[in-house]
Order: C-alpha cells, then sequence, then structure tokens
C-alpha cells in the first residue's frame, strides 16, 4: 500500500475535527501551496491562450447569477 493510500484509509478514522485540522495544515503547508500556485499558473496559461485563438464566450452576469441562485435552491440554503 503507498504512503498517500495509508494516510487516506488513516483519515477515514479521524473526527471531523481532526480532519479539519489536517485540512488546515495542509493548506497552510508551502509545498501544497507551491503547487496550488503552479496549477493555477498553467490554468491561466491555458486561458490566455483561449483568449488569443479567440475562444471567448461574453460573460453573462445575470445567467451565472441565476445559476448560482438555482444552485443554492437545490442544496437548500
Amino acid at each position: 500500500m503507498s504512503t498517500v493510500a495509508e494516510v487516506k484509509a488513516a483519515t477515514e478514522r479521524l473526527s471531523a475535527q481532526d480532519c479539519w485540522e489536517l485540512y488546515r495544515w495542509l493548506g497552510e503547508s508551502k509545498a501544497v501551496q507551491r503547487l496550488r500556485h503552479e496549477e493555477l499558473r498553467r490554468e491561466i496559461v491555458v486561458g490566455i491562450e483561449q483568449a488569443n485563438r479567440g475562444d471567448v464566450a461574453p460573460l453573462d452576469t445575470e445567467k451565472t447569477k441565476q445559476e448560482v441562485r438555482r444552485r443554492l435552491r437545490k442544496e437548500g440554503k
């Protein structure tokens, strides 16, 4: 079993509070932050390349707000 699989299995036995603490600790990790920033940079490059090719759509804020409201209603919030 890999270390990642072992950690995943171990987290299933943690309380919700301990899982939250682990999640926060990982989020504060400099290595995890660096990985997230690298991923975000890659996604931004993809978006810029798409925009340069003209693969964009106009932003419809009203439609976006309606979709958010629909999802919130669906979730009962």
